[in-house]
């Protein structure tokens, strides 16, 4: 049989790692070597390496087959046990899936406590693969499902990791499902941990506790609203989760949201749960983003991100469709608010010289800087102008019955709602109170001592009970990210929401407003096709140029006469913000 060149089996000395490794291989082969395999880089000549897994043994069988490569007896006999393994593993989840299959019996949670079906069928699959991300939608008790891996065999000690605000509601749910001993770790600082089955940390917590966490004792963890590492190592957080994650071997992230903004964050959390499964930050950018995007990383076809993903068995996603819970939000109203510019009057002129220097600047810093202030400033502008008119429709709603929970996000508007609303003693969830604060202020508004609670669109992500006591959602202000918009809606339409559930936006023709509606869309393209490939796609448009665009927009309605300057292109400008 004629042969193309030369495969085996190779270790890395220094990480242990194993790869297959091709040589003398003849040219037309290598090009197509490439083309089968996009993580090998263009540019790469002679020698071509692929970590051993077991999808890429399967790959590589493939491959074999069109192009016999030499192989010695040892070598082929690994190669043909990893493929097989793969089949099986494959075999197996899907088979998991089906409705026919009868789930584990879990020990462990407390009487009268019951997994549904989906539910155990998460367990199930985490069990065999060990390593993956469980994004179903908001609202299908992820929380449950995380503290049920806990009862897998082999998987005590179990960390799970959490939002600042949800450490004691985990806790809480824990002592209430599982027959676990709790404990919640109270401070950044180190000390003696007691003994324990599960330990609750804070994302905020990770870096202080890193030497203890990689210390080998740690058997499991799980990451609840794992979007928290979507800036990979560029945080503390991210440095220490991955550190941990080399260490231990079963590993979990969860969320109904993965993307918030473009794809590149898909992949700084994949790399930390499971590192090398979507290649090196460069490879991901090459092979799966669009190349004008830069380090933006716009994927350019998530659909095809999602699938892959899925068949790696990496993600696992079910929408309430799925398991035939209905979803009780109503199409969302978009109330239109005439905007108080007199309110902002001393705001203007320092707008109108940072949207000026956007338009007419050729620095990139000077750019980066002046585009990152007038964002600031002109959301906030927004959110000001229109706080009365949002807290007067927020007061009919109260008045005629309804509780309401409204999001916001700048503090100049959050005190113009407390002096227009301070008389109903709305209950706040901001970025202002403690955690212990967080929580009264959350019994209260649930316990049905006030009607209102004010929370901030970066908090309360995973917070539950709101659904018992509220069904009406108002956005006072916006957020850049369609799924951040998701997450606010979440906290009241799910699991036993018995209403109706109806969100108003606050949309004014002024400031930020008219360019962020049109920009939410083409985030949550991406977060669309890699979370839920293959359903129908929205055609938005690209939003590169969306502060120049805000920055245009605000000086033509203020009447300010400027000249654009040219010399800085559109996509350099892109890449700059």
């Amino acid at each position: 049989m004629k042969t193309y060149g030369n495969l085996e089996v190779s270790k890395d000395e220094v990480t242990g790692k194993s790869f297959f490794t091709f040589t003398n291989l003849e040219p037309h082969v290598i090009m197509k070597l490439k083309q089968f395999f996009t993580k090998i880089s263009p540019t790469k000549v002679k020698s071509f390496s692929l970590p051993v897994t077991g999808v890429i043994a399967a790959d590589v069988t493939m491959f074999r087959a069109r192009y016999p490569l030499v192989m010695t007896k040892s070598d082929a006999k690994l190669l043909k046990k990893a493929t097989k393994q793969h089949y099986q593993k494959v075999d197996l989840i899907e088979s998991i899936k089906t409705p026919n299959y009868e789930t584990k019996k879990r020990v462990g949670l407390k009487p009268g406590v019951k997994l549904r079906g989906y539910q155990s069928v998460a367990v199930d699959i985490a069990e065999e693969v060990k390593v993956m991300l469980l994004i179903d939608e908001m609202g299908l008790g992820k929380t449950l499902e995380g503290l049920a891996m806990a009862l897998i065999d082999g998987n005590l000690p179990m960390v799970c990791v959490v939002e600042a605000p949800l450490q004691s509601q985990w806790g809480q749910m824990a002592d209430k499902f599982v027959d676990l001993k709790v404990h919640e770790v109270k401070s950044s600082k180190p000390y003696t941990l007691p003994e324990a089955d599960l330990y609750i940390f804070k994302y905020s917590q990770l870096a202080p506790w890193i030497d203890i966490l990689t210390a080998g004792w740690v058997k499991s963890i799980v990451f609840d609203e794992v979007q928290n590492l979507r800036t990979g190592t560029d945080s503390a957080k991210g440095k220490a989760a991955q550190a941990i994650c080399e260490v231990v071997d079963f590993r979990v992230g969860m969320t109904g949201t993965l993307v918030y903004n473009y794809g590149i964050e898909c992949w700084n959390v994949a790399n930390i749960i499971n590192p090398g499964l979507l290649g090196s930050r460069y490879e991901f950018l090459r092979e799966w983003c669009t190349g004008e995007s830069g380090d933006k990383g716009i994927v350019k076809d998530p659909d095809a991100l999602g699938s892959y993903l899925r068949e790696e068995q990496f993600v696992l996603r079910r929408t309430r469709a799925d398991i035939g819970q209905e979803v009780k939000q109503k199409s969302p109203e978009m109330i239109k608010v005439k905007a108080d510019e007199k309110s902002v009057k001393g705001l203007e002129d320092l707008l109108d010289d940072l949207a000026v220097s956007v338009l007419t600047s050729s620095d990139g810093q000077e750019v980066r800087n002046s585009s990152s202030q007038f964002d600031l400033r002109l959301r906030q502008l927004t959110g000001i102008a229109k706080a009365k008119e949002t807290a007067a429709f927020v007061r009919m709603l109260v008045e005629q019955g309804s509780s309401v929970v409204l999001f916001g996000y700048h503090r100049e508007v959050y005190r113009i709602w407390e002096k227009e609303l301070g008389d109903l003693e709305p209950a706040w969830f901001t970025g202002s109170e403690s955690p212990s604060k967080k929580e009264k202020e959350k019994a209260r508004f649930i316990n049905k001592e006030t009607k209102l609670l004010i929370m901030s669109l970066s908090t309360g992500a995973g917070v539950d009970g709101f659904q018992h006591v509220c069904s009406n959602v108002v956005f006072g202000e916006l957020a850049w990210s369609k799924n951040r918009h998701k997450q606010c809606i979440a906290r009241v339409d799910r699991d036993d929401q018995a209403e109706d559930v109806y969100v108003y936006y606050m949309i004014s023709e002024f400031g930020s407003d008219p360019v962020m509606m049109d920009i939410i869309g083409v985030k949550g393209e991406q977060s669309r096709g890699i979370q839920d490939p293959g359903v129908a796609p929205v055609v938005l448009e690209q939003d590169k140029d969306r502060i120049k665009n805000m920055a245009r927009n605000y000086l033509r309605s203020r009447g300010v006469a400027y000249e654009e300057r040219e010399s800085l292109t559109a996509k350099e400008l892109a890449s700059s913000i």
